[in-house]
This record gives C-alpha cells, sequence and structure tokens, in this order.
C-alpha cells in the first residue's frame, strides 16, 4: 500500500501537481455560462466543485479546499472568508432551534459570543465545561445535545484537551465532535485521526501566516460537510478568487513557517518560566503544564506558538510590558511571521464577564505572545528588556 506523503510535500504538491502553471489560476469570475441547460445544471450538482456561481463552488477556491483537505487526510474542505463565518456556518449546519451545544470555558470569546447570540436568536442552548477535566464533561450533555465543541491548544492559555477523550464523550452521547485547530495547524495536529468529525480553522492565522488576508475552513468527511456548505451557501461568507489563491500560496511554507514558530515558542517559554520577573507561563511544551503529556501524544510539530504569562501588578503592569515593546508588535492576531502581543482582556475575550474569565483560567496581567520566525535570541532581548528591572 502507498504511504501517505509527508506534511511537506503535502503542503507544495497536494494530491499532485498537473502538468501547466505551478501557480493556480485566478479566476475572476461571479458566474460561469455553459453550452446547455444540461451542462448547466450538472456543474451546479458539483456543489463545491462546480463552476456555476461563486457563492456555491469557484474552481480557485476549489483548488484551495482540496490542498487543504489533503493535508488533513479528509475528503473535503470548505473556504470561508473568515474564522467565524466557518464556525458558524458548521453550527448552523449541524443545530436547529431547541438543540443543545457542550463547549468550553476556555474558548475563544469569539465563540462563546456567537454561542451566546444563537441562544438569544436561534432558540439553541448551550453549557460549559472545563477543558482539562474530562470526567466532568459528560454530566454536561443532554438529549439534545448534538456538538461538542472544543479547541486545542486553547486562546489564550494554551489548555490542552484529550480530544481522543472528547470524541469518546462526544460520539457517547450521539453527538458530533468539532475542533477547532486553528492554534496547532493543520501540520501540527490532526484531530480527524483521534475520533473528531469536523475540524474548524480561523485560517487568517498559520495557514495564511502573513498577517495579510481573512479566512477560515471546515474540513471533514462529505457527509459533515454537505451541511456546512448548504448553510454557507445560504449565507454566503464566501472568499473572493484572490484570497483563496493567496490562502493556497501560504499552504505551500505552512510547515516550515509552524516548525520554527513552535521552535522559538518553546524556547522563549522556557525563558519565562525560569525568570523571577513573571509569575507564571501558560505553555503546553513545558513539562509541569497539566497538558504536556497529552500535547506530546497528539501535536506533531511542537506544542503551537502562542502563550501566555502572567506579570505581577495586574493590567497597568501587563499593559507597561507590552508598550515596552520594540521588536514585539503589539497587535491582536496570531500565527503570522511577526510576533505579536496583547492583552486578552482587551482583545480575543473582551466579550466575557470577569467571571467567565476566570473560569477560562485568565487572570489579571495577562499577556498573550503569538511567536514568529524572527531570531529567538533578538525576541528574547526584546522580551528581556520589556520586563524590565527584577
Amino acid at each position: 500500500m502507498k504511504s501517505r506523503p509527508g506534511a511537506n510535500t503535502l503542503a507544495v504538491h497536494g494530491n499532485g501537481t498537473p502538468a501547466g502553471p505551478l501557480g493556480t489560476p485566478i479566476v475572476h469570475s461571479s458566474t460561469f455560462s455553459a453550452p446547455s441547460l444540461e451542462r448547466m445544471m450538472e456543474e451546479r450538482a458539483l456543489g463545491p466543485a462546480g463552476a456555476f456561481y461563486q457563492r456555491s463552488g469557484h474552481p480557485t477556491l476549489h483548488a484551495c479546499e482540496q490542498r487543504l483537505a489533503a493535508l488533513e487526510g479528509a475528503e473535503r474542505a470548505l473556504l470561508f472568508s473568515s474564522g467565524m463565518g466557518a464556525i458558524s456556518a458548521a453550527l448552523f449546519g449541524h443545530l436547529g432551534a431547541g438543540d443543545h451545544v457542550v463547549a468550553l470555558h476556555q474558548c475563544y470569546g469569539g465563540t462563546r459570543e456567537l454561542l451566546r447570540w444563537g441562544a438569544e436568536r436561534l432558540s439553541w442552548t448551550y453549557d460549559c465545561v472545563d477543558a482539562g477535566d474530562p470526567k466532568s464533561w459528560d454530566a454536561a450533555f443532554r438529549d439534545r445535545t448534538r456538538l461538542f465543541l472544543v479547541e486545542s491548544p486553547t486562546n489564550p492559555i494554551a489548555a490542552v484537551v484529550d480530544l481522543a477523550a472528547a470524541a469518546a464523550a462526544a460520539h457517547r452521547h450521539r453527538a458530533l465532535l468539532i475542533v477547532d485547530n486553528t492554534f496547532a495547524s493543520p501540520v501540527g495536529q490532526h484531530p480527524l485521526e483521534l475520533g473528531a468529525d469536523l475540524v474548524v480553522y480561523s485560517a487568517t492565522k498559520s495557514i495564511g501566516g502573513h498577517a495579510d488576508l481573512m479566512a477560515g475552513a471546515v474540513i471533514g468527511s462529505a457527509t459533515r460537510v454537505e451541511p456546512v456548505w448548504q448553510a454557507r451557501t445560504v449565507f454566503g461568507p464566501i472568499p473572493d478568487p484572490s484570497t483563496a489563491w493567496l490562502v493556497e500560496r501560504s499552504l505551500k511554507t505552512l510547515p516550515l513557517r509552524v516548525e520554527r514558530q513552535n521552535a522559538n515558542a518553546l524556547a522563549l517559554a522556557r525563558r519565562l518560566a525560569g525568570d523571577p520577573r513573571v509569575k507564571h507561563t501558560h505553555y503546553p511544551g513545558l513539562p509541569g503544564n497539566p497538558g504536556h503529556e497529552i500535547a506530546k501524544r497528539q501535536m506533531t510539530l511542537g506544542f503551537g506558538p502562542v502563550l501566555a504569562f502572567e506579570v505581577p501588578g495586574g493590567e497597568p503592569s501587563a499593559q507597561a510590558v507590552v508598550e515596552r515593546f520594540r521588536l514585539v508588535l503589539h497587535a491582536p492576531s496570531l500565527g503570522g511571521v511577526e510576533t505579536l502581543a496583547s492583552l486578552p482582556s482587551r482583545t480575543s475575550h473582551v466579550h466575557l464577564s470577569d467571571a467567565e474569565r476566570q473560569l477560562a483560567g485568565q487572570v489579571e496581567g495577562l499577556i498573550r505572545l503569538s511567536v514568529g520566525i524572527e531570531d529567538e535570541a533578538d525576541l528574547w532581548a526584546d522580551l528581556d528588556q520589556a520586563l524590565g528591572a527584577d
């Protein structure tokens, strides 16, 4: 049996590079003509693989989707205009009024806002559980639970979820497991192999990797992705062909970027963990981290590019640190080639109440660091001066 190509090969070639242009042509057309009604209906029936109308499917988008599916070892992938567009469509496609979702206290603030929005307007319900306490998960499921929605590592404190255990819990209750794999990336963790039913991404982050595009993706079996495609067609969160081309181009260097970012993040986390100016460092690559052993089992290129650390003095001290950076940029988002620092309470988790942030393990004085591909020595020199004197 032919073995599956490695991540670098799949990133560059997907399922094979045909003769002709090495770069996928950008088809700047929102609609497509056909020589007959029969031929037009054949294209329409192809759904996301067809060339009928851009909201249904588009050849440049489909080329990118095929490469994403190949990296994930999946049957189908769909591209979206943002990560929130992707996760919203995944929920819209698999939930009805009165259905129930189990999610995490530690999940991304935008995801929590989506769950709250849907509960208020679409009559679904949800409960949150602790990412690090699998024994508590079963009690949250109900007869109408349809989805267990997790992310691993989580945003911003990089808590790790045992994805095989999460899949087992979901399937015991006849629910689907959806994994937001944004932090790990398609080459850094393979949730489908661990039992997940769908994987979602903010492709704005490591997949795009250059802070110059916004996109999202949903990946899984054809059966699980089909309702998501229907939701995408109804609501229309479609990226333009140029964005799809940029995403596909970026995928070719994804393993190289992720490997370098993860190595830098581990080196900086080790330095911060031993620094007396830092109260606590959150990173699954550290042996003392609660998720370290699980991360060693299920993450394939290191422990992710994102770490968080706490400084004494609460938010005023954290603000002072990020405003003293010279090389590290003070900005939201993550996964790019540049190292970024942010205060989660003012950016990614601004939607949460103080009580919700406490349940998510966030404390005052928390700084999230998305580590780029710069030289680690230069990054540490900037961190060192920003932290100030002992």
